[in-house]
């Protein structure tokens, strides 16, 4: 059980009253309403809650990929509700890890040229990227599929090659987006395992998904519906 905001260092990721309104010419559209949470640093947190929900928005604010209507967003000691694009992108290529429920690894690449493609355009030296990739594919299981296509793959191996390129760069917080959505149950369980294990190691996690299995995992839950934050576990 989490213990009292209290007793905690400051939060790593801090969102106070946040809306979010889209405007569709004379319409205006309210996506989420006063949401407000913390997540701390080694938080476990899944993001739950019906489609149409709030969801997707409230993924897009906490992965920098969208700013809110109002209220406040905190990313690790760094406000980010009113950065421009260019802000926003410095913050997410450092402070957050993806991991997608389409995986997004480029066909044409090695599982570890995959893994090293955030480093690249980080200006990391080539030999130390090649081997901060190949200890984190080793790490999920994958140190004999370095130089594997993603359709050579299964899908939940490819998963593995994505989650590794997630912690390539040392993110504040890996972000995950529906990340068993496209596997068979015992590619999801593995995954899943994984995401305990690198938690179990100090790592933040803040899962967005509809099913229940996969919130279970958590040690918090949020349920968001028609844009309000309704419970936290």
């Amino acid at each position: 059980m989490a213990q009292s905001e209290q007793t905690h260092p400051p939060g790593l990721l801090v969102l106070k009253d946040i809306d979010k309104t889209y405007r569709l010419g004379n319409l205006s559209v309210e996506a989420l309403r006063r949401v407000s949470f913390t997540v701390f640093a080694n938080d476990y947190v899944a993001i739950t809650g019906p489609s149409g929900s709030g969801k997707s928005t409230l993924m897009h604010l906490i992965g920098c990929l969208d700013t809110p209507s109002s209220g406040e967003l905190i990313i690790a000691g760094q406000r980010v509700s009113d950065l421009d694009p260019n802000q926003l992108a410095e913050i997410r290529n450092r402070r957050i890890g993806f991991v997608f429920q389409q995986f997004n690894l480029l066909r044409t690449m090695t599982a570890v040229r995959n893994v090293e493609l955030p480093l690249i355009y980080a200006g990391v030296p080539k030999q130390e990227r090649r081997e901060r990739a190949i200890t984190l594919l080793e790490r999920v299981g994958l140190g004999n599929h370095l130089q594997h296509r993603p359709m050579e793959l299964s899908g939940g191996q490819q998963q593995r090659v994505a989650i590794a390129r997630a912690l390539v760069g040392d993110p504040s917080i890996i972000l995950a987006d529906e990340p068993t959505g496209n596997l068979d149950s015992h590619s999801a369980a593995e995954i899943l395992s994984i995401f305990e294990e690198l938690n179990q190691s100090g790592r933040t996690l803040v899962v967005i998904t509809h099913d229940a299995n996969v919130a279970a995992k958590a040690q918090r839950i949020l349920t968001i519906r028609d844009g309000q934050l309704q419970e936290a576990s």
